[in-house]
C-alpha cells in the first residue's frame, strides 16, 4: 500500500513538472518545419537558421570535440561539404562543448571549411530545441526548411550513394525511396 502511494505521489509530481515548463517543447518533428534556431557563431554574432539555411538542404550535425564518434565522422562531413554544390547544400555543425576554445581548435586542426557554431554544454540548442542528449547526431533539412531525416551515431557522409539521396532531398524534399 505504502508503494502505490508513492507511485501516485511520484506520478502527480512528474505532471505538475511538466506543467511548469516556461515554454512547450517545440522537438522538431518529421515532415514538419524545423524550429527556429537562434545559432552563434564562435565569435558571438548570433543568426537565425532560417536564414542561414534558407533555401537549401542543410546537413546539421550536432557534436563534440570530446566525442569519438563526432572526431571519427568529422573527416567525412569534411569530404561532403567539398562534394556539395554550395549553392545548394550547406553542412554546418552545432557544437556542444563547455570552452568554446576547444571547439576553435579543433576546426583550425581539422580545417574544417564549413560554418560551426557553438552551444555552449549543449543545452539551449541540442538538448532544449533538438532533444539531443547523445551525439552526434546529424539533422537533414530540405530546402523548404522542413525537417526529412534524422541520423543518429558516426555516418560515412562522404559515401557517393549519401550525396545521390541529398541530391534526391534537393530534388524532391524527401527522402528518396530505397532501390530494390
Amino acid at each position: 500500500m505504502m508503494a502505490r502511494g508513492f507511485f501516485v505521489i511520484s506520478l502527480l509530481a512528474l505532471l505538475l513538472a511538466g506543467c511548469s515548463a516556461s515554454e512547450p517543447l517545440t522537438l522538431p518533428i518529421k515532415g514538419k518545419s524545423m524550429p527556429r534556431l537562434q545559432l552563434t557563431n564562435l565569435d558571438g554574432e548570433t543568426f537565425s537558421s532560417h536564414k542561414v539555411f534558407a533555401d537549401k538542404v542543410v546537413i546539421l550535425n550536432v557534436w563534440a570535440t570530446w566525442c569519438p564518434p563526432c572526431r571519427q565522422e568529422m573527416p567525412d562531413l569534411i569530404r561532403l561539404s567539398e562534394m556539395l554544390p554550395r549553392d545548394k547544400f550547406l553542412v554546418a555543425g552545432l557544437a556542444a562543448d563547455n570552452n568554446a576554445e576547444d571547439v576553435r581548435a579543433y576546426i583550425e586542426q581539422q580545417k574544417i571549411p564549413f560554418p560551426i557554431y557553438w552551444d555552449k554544454g549543449g543545452k539551449a540548442i541540442a538538448a532544449e530545441k533538438l532533444g539531443v542528449f547523445k551525439y552526434p547526431e546529424t539533422f537533414i533539412i530540405n530546402r523548404y526548411g522542413i525537417f526529412v531525416e534524422k541520423v543518429v551515431g558516426a555516418f560515412p557522409w562522404a559515401d557517393p550513394q549519401m550525396v545521390e539521396v541529398l541530391n534526391g532531398i534537393y530534388n524532391t524534399g524527401k527522402v528518396p525511396a530505397a532501390r530494390k
